[in-house]
């Protein structure tokens, strides 16, 4: 089959060495020049994903059979049009699941109304009324509706700092923001997988950050028992209710929530679509499910049963699938990129790196994903502080450009924690 890899963003190398696997002949078209699925494509193609016109004009012309998509937003709110004009298959019909997955505030009200548990919100206008502002209650958190990645997000603990922040979100987004209870604790992506309407829990992961970086630049996410129980007996049920009303029915979503030094767990947003992490590929090893695969067939096509999917996840794993995000720490233009071949070589390490020497790095953004499957969480820290020892990307003054990780006592206090709290032996004391 003829399959178009929409976009070359993360999760797209993944698309194109399953679709070899399968047989297909792939296609990676869009307006960067050179990526990692653009090298490995038998054909690449110049393309703005934003130009829906053109790019039905290649589809028709190429005889495209089938379209799939990695983890922007942006590339699949397009491709979705595309994929409609030509009436391929497509995961995502449902406008209005696709409206939850790019819009806080339409997902937000839509938890609302199933009871699931959300962050208590302000209604504050662009121009704050005084009576708007004397409702509130600090520290807030102020979000812009559709932007990722902590995009025009701010933390705020007076009203000074409130109105700075609803300045600063205007720069980001043209519409309304939220203004909600800061809350303060772990936060922890939960994956889902379905297919005939049939919704299902897939992974449970944790978010960690190093010490003495951002809060929310998580450079570690890995997946965990810890608060599994928890999370199963007060949010899962109520996630695939909102998903059920907003019309999921196939593929994969996830949502973000935050276990509040409360106590409880509050849902943040969700995605239609994979994490930009894409844990999903060494969890593969964990439970033995191929979501990559799973959403290539749908793309193909190809109709799944329930009994297609992994058990329900509601046990301890003592294996980990983690992703290793390299965070910029100083912004500038990568001048040298050492190790990358020697972290390749590592057993059950897997690098997607879209940048190259020469790349402008802005200060937030990650240069690449290393994703990691380990038997435990000694092995996971010591394939990390392995890879710290080899990786280095410098810029002209060979002076360091990404946050190393290395906060080993958490991830290994986290994952016996978790086995504890399914009665798992204790198997080292830290």
């Amino acid at each position: 089959m003829k399959v178009l890899v929409f976009g070359s963003d993360y999760g797209t190398l993944d698309l194109v060495r399953e679709a070899h696997n399968a047989g297909d002949y792939v296609v990676a078209a869009d307006v960067t020049p050179v990526t990692p699925t653009k090298k490995l494509a038998d054909e690449a193609h110049l393309i703005s994903t934003h130009d829906v016109d053109a790019f039905e004009k290649f589809c028709r012309e190429q005889n495209i059979e089938a379209i799939t998509f990695g983890a922007s937003d942006s590339n699949i709110t397009y491709g979705r049009q595309l994929v409609k004009r030509l009436g391929l298959p497509l995961y995502c019909e449902s406008d209005t699941a696709w409206k939850a997955g790019r819009n806080k505030r339409f997902f937000k009200d839509m938890c609302k109304e199933v009871g699931a548990p959300v962050s208590p919100d302000y209604k504050v206008s662009v121009q704050p009324t005084r009576e708007e502002l004397d409702q509130i209650v600090y520290p807030v958190v102020v979000k812009p509706i559709d932007c990722s990645a902590n995009r025009g997000m701010s933390y705020c603990k007076d009203e000074k700092e409130l109105m700075a922040a609803i300045d600063k979100v205007k720069d980001f987004s043209k519409e309304p923001f939220i203004v909600e209870r800061e809350l303060h604790g772990p936060e922890f992506a939960v994956n889902y997988v379905m297919t005939g309407g049939h919704i299902q829990l897939l992974y449970f992961s944790s978010e960690h950050s190093q010490p003495g970086q951002k809060e929310n630049m998580y450079s570690l996410i890995c997946t965990t028992s810890c608060h599994l129980k928890q999370y199963l007996a007060e949010v899962n049920d109520k996630v695939i209710e909102v998903f059920k009303k907003i019309g999921c029915k196939e593929g994969n979503a996830w949502v973000e929530c935050m276990l509040d030094r409360d106590g409880h767990f509050y849902i943040l947003e969700m995605g239609y679509r994979f994490g930009g992490e894409m844990t999903v590929m060494p969890y593969e090893k964990v439970c033995g499910f191929n979501t990559v695969k799973f959403m290539l067939d749908i793309a193909k096509g190809v109709k799944h049963k329930v009994t297609d999917l992994p058990e329900p996840l509601n046990k301890a794993y003592r294996e980990i699938a983690a992703s290793y995000h390299l965070f910029i720490s100083k912004e500038g233009n990568i001048a040298k990129i050492e190790g990358v071949e020697e972290v390749k070589k590592i057993p059950n390490v897997f690098v997607d790196m879209p940048k190259v020497v020469g790349s402008f790095s802005k200060l937030g953004l990650t240069m690449g994903i290393i994703r990691i499957f380990a038997q435990g969480a000694d092995e996971l820290c010591d394939i990390i502080a392995r890879i710290n020892s080899v990786l280095k990307i410098t810029d002209a003054e060979g002076d360091n450009m990404f946050v190393y990780y290395d906060d080993f006592e958490s991830i290994k206090r986290e994952y016996n924690q978790g086995l504890q709290e399914f009665g798992l032996f204790k198997n080292y004391i830290i």
